[in-house]
């Protein structure tokens, strides 16, 4: 197109008073075409699918003929409630959530949050019913893990949110980093090297999971054309991994604090050590 060619409108997400430092790029005056998954990735989506389903029939053999464990039927209600949907929805809610005229880093901080808030709910559910369920009780819950979340979630939430302004990732790229980022916060990783076999079945969880939370956010920006730059992924991917754990010490050292004073706002240390 040459520079004196007709130009399309410009874009509802374009905002005319310019972009605060979190703000998201304007897309570019001509949409990219969607970017094409390669083979690799749709192996490794594959593979990775694969291994979720491995690791939730063993655990519902476990749970139905071992020893049932309400906490893991928090996977189970976060897959099957939120997950399905989602992902055969994903496209009609993408376009949903880029028509929706709002700045780019307050819909992605909303958005992240907010999917923050329903999963523990289902989270204060499945500990709930570990002790004897009571609706009473369950809205306390409720209330606790909110109140740990919140705190607990806002380095990974505000990192991405920050990460994508600057450094072009493709959703699924984002997904799986995110979900990687899981295995260090539930402490997944610490089961190496000594129990393999608990690790490559409570792993792929975490992985799904944490990548879920965030997907409606990520599913908010454009794929593979939020950032400004793309880097090699021996830097984009150490990075991604990076900035939310630096961006985690101060509301984790803020949630310690509190926890110590005020240890009845917060879920008991026998659920959350």
């Amino acid at each position: 197109m040459g520079p004196h060619d007709h130009q399309p409108a410009p874009s509802v997400y374009a905002l005319p008073l310019g972009y605060p430092p979190l703000g998201y790029p304007p897309p570019a005056a001509a949409p990219a075409p969607p970017q094409r998954v390669g083979r690799l990735a749709r192996v490794a989506r594959n593979v990775m699918v694969g291994w979720l389903l491995v690791a939730l029939a063993f655990w519902a053999w476990y749970l139905a003929f071992h020893q049932f464990i309400p906490q893991f039927l928090y996977y189970d209600l976060m897959f099957g409630l939120v997950g399905l949907p989602l992902w055969f929805n994903r496209r009609r809610v993408a376009r949903a959530l880029q028509a929706w005229r709002l700045h780019r880093a307050l819909k992605f901080l909303l958005l992240g949050y907010a999917m923050v808030l329903l999963e523990e709910v289902f989270a204060a559910f499945c500990n709930n019913l570990s002790e004897g369920f009571t609706p009473a009780l369950f809205l306390l819950r409720i209330g606790q893990f909110w109140a740990l979340n919140l705190f607990a979630f806002t380095g990974l939430i505000v990192g991405w949110a920050v990460l994508l302004p600057l450094i072009s990732f493709s959703r699924g790229e984002a997904f799986w980093l995110i979900g990687l980022w899981g295995l260090y916060a539930e402490h997944t990783i610490q089961l190496l090297p000594g129990a393999v076999l608990t690790f490559l079945l409570i792993a792929p969880l975490n992985i799904f999971v944490y990548g879920l939370i965030l997907a409606p956010a990520i599913l908010s920006a454009p794929d593979a054309a939020a950032g400004k730059r793309r880097l090699p992924w021996l830097l984009r991917y150490p990075l991604a991994l990076l900035l939310p754990l630096l961006c985690s010490i101060l509301p984790v050292a803020l949630l310690v604090s509190l926890r110590a004073h005020y240890p009845q706002a917060f879920p008991p240390r026998k659920f959350v050590p």
